[in-house]
């Protein structure tokens, strides 16, 4: 039975986590239902990438007896995530990068046989994944990356599915996007990918790696209806701990679902 709607997730920053999507998938289906059935669900992984030489930096950092080790793994496994990719992104040698892309472009490969062809798509991106998604949408508007020599012999249906042209709906949680483009000038969003296409962005104010984004440009303020909200419980949502609380969060799940369910 072909599916109705594809859902495809990015996580975001730091120590990888496979089951990283599980929550917010047991939240859609409890909310759901039935319809749940209807659905194309594919998590991207691309951490695994990155994280095999972080893992080995990591351990010869260690041989330095070094203070905050928390905290120096977080940046570690977080930031050179984010630093590997931009500077592949902008570098002729692009392996990371492309890899990347690829991951995305299976994703999209395995729920285009699951619908049956091109229907929509919505996607729903945290963290350091708000700026992939961002990079690939641009990137297939502009015949960059991947879609620049990459891509593997497709019908036409497809290679336009590949681009996103059927999607949607963007949700980025915990967006951290000016954080790459604060040195650009100008600073432009993304084209929409569909005449359809709108997105949410939600953010805490107390997740510093959590922004609005309307305020970057006139571009991103006409694409991106920015939302504040309090991310997590109480021991979390006044903390910058409330970065990794988005996917549970009513405010966030509740606008997803009804976005959802126009169509199924």
């Amino acid at each position: 039975m072909p599916k109705n709607l594809a859902i495809l997730t990015l996580h975001g920053m730091g120590d990888y986590k496979p089951t990283y999507f599980q929550e917010l998938q047991d939240e859609l289906i409890e909310r759901l239902g039935d319809d749940w059935y209807k659905i194309a669900f594919e998590p991207i992984q691309y951490q695994p990438i990155l994280q095999n030489n972080q893992n080995d930096i990591w351990q010869r950092m260690n041989r330095f007896p070094l203070d905050g080790s928390m905290l120096r793994r977080f940046l570690l496994f977080g930031f050179s995530d984010a630093g590997s990719l931009e500077y592949s992104a902008r570098s002729n040698v692009s392996d990371q990068y492309i890899k990347v892309q690829k991951e995305i472009m299976n994703a999209l490969d395995q729920v285009y046989v699951q619908l049956e062809g091109n229907k929509p798509v919505i996607i729903i991106a945290q963290s350091l994944g708000c700026q992939v998604i961002s990079n690939y949408l641009w990137d297939a508007n502009k015949n960059l990356g991947i879609f620049n020599g990459f891509e593997t012999e497709a019908t036409e249906s497809l290679k336009t599915f590949r681009r996103l042209k059927s999607c949607v709906h963007l949700v980025t949680t915990g967006c951290n996007i000016p954080m790459f483009v604060g040195g650009l000038d100008p600073i432009l969003a993304i084209s929409k990918p569909s005449e359809s296409f709108t997105w949410d962005n939600y953010f805490d104010r107390d997740d510093v790696l959590g922004w609005p984004l309307t305020p970057l440009s006139e571009s991103y303020q006409k694409l991106v209806t920015d939302h504040e909200i309090n991310a997590g419980g109480i021991f979390s949502s006044w903390t910058p701990w409330s970065h990794g609380k988005y996917w549970t969060d009513k405010d966030v799940i509740r606008p997803l679902v009804n976005e959802i369910r126009k169509y199924l």
